[in-house]
């Protein structure tokens, strides 16, 4: 028998066995049960969730080429549909007309998206807004950036420049820096310890 034929005899073999074991295979994987089947998130190695998670979130909202305000948080969960985010530890920060910077602290924010624009941001569990000497703190309020609208339901107490003012019910505009009580408003004129100490010594 020549070479020729010999390697000829040796490739057809080759051949036939490459075939049978892909024969094999294709039957084995049919066989498997859907649930021992590899899916897309196993094959690629991620883990289920991990893009609706995310850690030291942060969102610059844009307008006219301008950063309208910025938005942290040290946690953040997107819904399934991605039409809200759940935030803990979060804090929005604006600059107000005169320059100056208006911070929202709250621990627990929902905020309402379509597509990458924010349309509401519900805040509980304690909110404060820091603008300028003064601070308003609250129970819960809703932010409507696009009107620059703060609410909030419940009882507000508003602190700074030797005053003290609580109250029920807020509606407010941050960037304005302008905000106002509804109902029960009471107002306490504090003295500030070192203009006191000033004029005592004088």
């Amino acid at each position: 028998m020549s070479p020729k034929r010999i390697a000829r005899i040796l490739a057809g073999f080759g051949i036939l066995a490459l075939g049978a074991i892909l024969i094999i295979t294709i039957g084995v994987v049919r066989r498997r049960s859907p649930e021992h089947r590899p899916t897309t998130t196993q094959i690629l190695g991620l883990v289920p969730g991990t893009l609706l998670h995310a850690r030291n979130f942060h969102w610059t909202q844009m307008k006219g080429g301008q950063k309208e305000w910025i938005l942290t948080a040290r946690d953040a969960r997107y819904s399934d549909d991605r039409t809200s985010v759940l935030l803990k530890d979060a804090k929005v920060t604006m600059i107000a007309e005169d320059g100056k910077e208006v911070m929202l602290d709250a621990p627990a924010v929902r905020l309402e998206v379509k597509g990458n624009h924010v349309q509401q941001a519900h805040m509980s569990g304690g909110v404060t807004v820091h603008y300028g000497e003064f601070t308003t703190t609250t129970d819960q309020a809703t932010f409507v950036p696009d009107q620059d609208q703060l609410t909030a339901p419940g009882a507000v107490v508003v602190t700074g420049q030797g005053l003290k003012v609580t109250g029920t019910g807020l509606i407010g505009h941050p960037k304005l820096q302008q905000f106002s009580l509804n109902a029960q408003v009471n107002t306490q004129i504090t003295q500030d310890s070192k203009r006191a100490k000033s004029r005592q010594k004088s």
